[in-house]
């Protein structure tokens, strides 16, 4: 349980980083979209070779429970996702202060609710091998740097105080290291669940979100070298996995 509440701390952490440097003023909306970009890319390749692909070679799952997780998860985190929007919470990764109009609960749930699947799949993982995997880590942490700089860039901009501000994403931390504890819970009350049917089903949660908010966002600001950054951030998340596995 130690591991897992240090491990997601640490990868989650990162939000505190993007969301002081967003007070600092020291890195401006072009180069965030660039490093929102460079995170989701490496998110892609940790949904791609971290969850979906050891699911599919674990041989504890068939292919069919796997393709039917992620659309699983995919359509949760699309329906929890509407709910957030609808309470006011589609705006939480704005950078121009769309925030202004939306509830400041609702940006908490829709906040916390981008950062569980990965949460859970870290507790979880910790269950059944006590060794983490760095590849997942580096890839949860580059991508909440930015999310944590652009949403604090979009809430100071919509006239949010900066501890409001600093609550909320406290708040995000504390929630996404409660839920990598659930996970860890979960793995250790039911031994047999091995967890790849819940990786299938984080890896179709996390497609969605990043077309739905950090993908978006990204190329708005980054321009069109954001999918030069994605691509970058894909490439050294894989190597960073290659040389883990090696």
């Amino acid at each position: 349980m130690a591991a897992a509440v240090l491990w997601s701390a640490l990868a989650t952490g990162t939000l505190l980083v993007g969301m002081v440097l967003a007070y600092r003023g020291l890195v401006g909306l072009r180069w965030t979209g660039l490093v929102m970009a460079f995170g989701a890319g490496a998110i892609i390749s940790a949904v791609a070779y971290q969850l979906v692909l050891p699911a599919a070679v674990s041989g504890t799952t068939s292919d069919l429970v796997i393709g039917v997780a992620i659309f699983a998860g995919a359509l949760t985190f699309y329906f929890a996702d509407r709910w957030v929007d609808s309470l006011g919470g589609e705006e939480r990764l704005d950078f121009d202060g769309g925030q202004a109009e939306g509830s400041g609960t609702a940006i908490l749930l829709g906040s916390m609710l981008d950062g569980v699947p990965e949460s859970v799949v870290l507790g979880l993982s910790l269950a059944h091998t006590p060794q983490v995997s760095l590849a997942f880590i580096f890839a949860v942490a580059i991508s909440n740097v930015p999310q944590g700089l652009g949403g604090t860039a979009g809430m100071l901009s919509a006239g949010w105080e900066r501890r409001r501000i600093t609550r909320l994403w406290i708040a995000v931390c504390v929630l996404s290291i409660v839920a990598a504890a659930i996970g860890y819970g979960i793995g250790v009350l039911v031994p047999s669940a091995t967890g790849s049917g819940f990786d299938a089903f984080a890896a179709g949660a996390l497609l969605v979100m990043l077309t739905d908010s950090m993908i978006p966002e990204s190329f708005q600001h980054g321009g069109r070298e954001a999918g030069l950054a994605l691509v970058c951030g894909f490439a050294i998340a894989v190597g960073v996995a290659l040389l883990e596995a090696g």
